[in-house]
């Protein structure tokens, strides 16, 4: 194969760059673990009471309560979309690689066989033996611009904040103690609602944890966006140096 190789200093000088590329997309990496661990860390202190919001005037917020999901949603089942299924079309499908990629794998659908509605939470019902999509969820945030698939549920609030019950019950525990870790995990509607919960009495509460928990998620998105903009750069420089 013949290559086309610089001088000893241009190798050096080229390899220096790109050693300060891979500097920074490594730091950037961390900034965003750091960030996941940091939230995770939060959630568990805050959904096992041991930190508690105040209210504008400083003081303590009614105690959390005991409910099960049951008590404070609504619960609609998706509907098949195989046969629709059109890169051209209106609608984003949600399914399971959807919600389980943050919405970043997506296809469309010019049917909305089963339409979603903004603040509508949907959680993934089926998953292979140790998935890690089971029970993941994802927050509609727009009108008429999702359709959702079988095998998916949306879950709409009736007595809470559907932001804060998102946090709340996203690859929550109960469910993935269904997963055997041998046969494909299929959810049934009774389970999903049976899922215990306690829950801030003070819809205002609830609203500052999906705020602040928001937050975090909107920085861990920010660096997520320059830690791609790093990789873009990096390939693009390769290409034009050794092409």
């Amino acid at each position: 194969i013949e290559v086309n190789i610089p001088e000893i200093n241009e190798q050096q000088k080229i390899a220096s760059f790109l050693a300060l590329i891979d500097e920074r997309i490594q730091t950037q990496n961390k900034i965003i673990e750091e960030l996941k661990r940091l939230k995770a860390s939060l959630m568990q202190k805050i959904f096992s009471l041991h930190f508690r919001f105040k209210d504008e005037n400083g003081s303590d917020f009614p105690d959390w309560e005991e409910k099960k999901l049951e008590e404070v949603v609504e619960f609609r089942n998706g509907k098949a979309h195989e046969n629709d299924i059109d890169e051209n079309g209106k609608y984003i499908v949600v399914n399971s690689k959807f919600i389980s990629q943050n919405g970043n794998i997506r296809k469309y659908s010019n049917e909305c066989n089963m339409p979603l509605y903004k603040d509508e939470i949907v959680m993934v019902m089926s998953d292979v033996p140790n998935g890690k999509a089971l029970a993941k969820c994802f927050l509609i945030n727009k009108n008429d611009k999702y359709t959702l698939n079988q095998r998916i549920c949306a879950l709409k609030a009736i007595s809470c904040h559907n932001p804060f019950l998102y946090y709340l019950i996203k690859r929550n525990e109960y469910y993935l103690a269904f997963d055997s870790g041998v046969g494909q995990t299929n959810l049934k509607k009774d389970e999903v609602l049976s899922c215990p919960l306690i829950i801030p009495s003070s819809i205002k509460e609830q609203i500052k944890i999906a705020r602040f928990l928001s937050q975090i998620d909107e920085k861990i998105k920010v660096e997520q966006q320059l830690l791609n903009q790093y990789e873009t750069q990096k390939k693009h420089l390769l290409k034009e140096m050794f092409v």
